[in-house]
């Protein structure tokens, strides 16, 4: 019997809780999504290809702060693999608009590229030889939606579009990446 009322209490708790999730309120909510991004370059057909995620607090209901973290892991319509690894380190803000448990959001972001740059990209520059480790700017925005159909999980998917400066020469190696999947997420207080 006891076992029985508390496996009802846990039920109820966590319908009780997506409820809220569906009426909009996030506030104090930690969120964390881990994925396979694809990723566009708009100036060529190159496309990227990473594993990243990120993790997202709701300060208030509609707005939240969020770092992300990618690592490439593959290039696809390049005769040369220019990069031996790719991380870019993300933080940005969202605004989120709730409507019964879907939640669109667009937001902006800012980071750092660490790119350790192939041997052969040396081959094709001309300038002065340049560091094989180098630190890239970056500045972008993004846009999706989140469904919160359960007290800790989440489906979403998102698109992020981001402006870079090649350290090779003075273009843009901007790219406009995707994903989809499902979250993770927790109350870190409750709200009343």
């Amino acid at each position: 019997m006891g076992k029985k009322l508390i496996f009802v209490f846990v039920c109820l708790s966590s319908v009780l809780q997506a409820q809220d999730l569906a009426k909009g309120e996030r506030k104090f909510l930690l969120k964390a999504t881990g994925s396979l991004y694809k990723a566009n370059q708009l100036r060529s057909n190159l496309q990227h290809y990473y594993v990243g995620g990120n993790l997202e607090y709701f300060f208030a209901d509609k707005y939240s702060f969020r770092g992300d973290i990618y690592t490439l892991v593959g290039e696809r319509n390049n005769v040369n693999f220019s990069m031996r690894s790719t991380t870019q380190l993300t933080a940005g803000f969202n605004r989120h608009f709730a409507v019964n448990g879907w939640s669109p959001f667009v937001g902006v972001y800012t980071g750092m590229t660490q790119l350790h740059s192939s041997p052969i990209i040396q081959d094709f520059v001309t300038e002065k030889a340049h560091p094989d480790i180098q630190y890239i700017p970056l500045v972008g925005i993004t846009a999706g939606v989140q469904y919160y159909f359960y007290k800790y999980f989440h489906f979403y998917a998102e698109a992020r579009f981001t402006h870079e400066v090649s350290p090779y020469a003075s273009v843009s190696i901007d790219e406009i990446s995707y994903t989809a999947g499902l979250g993770f997420h927790i109350p870190m207080k409750k709200v009343k």
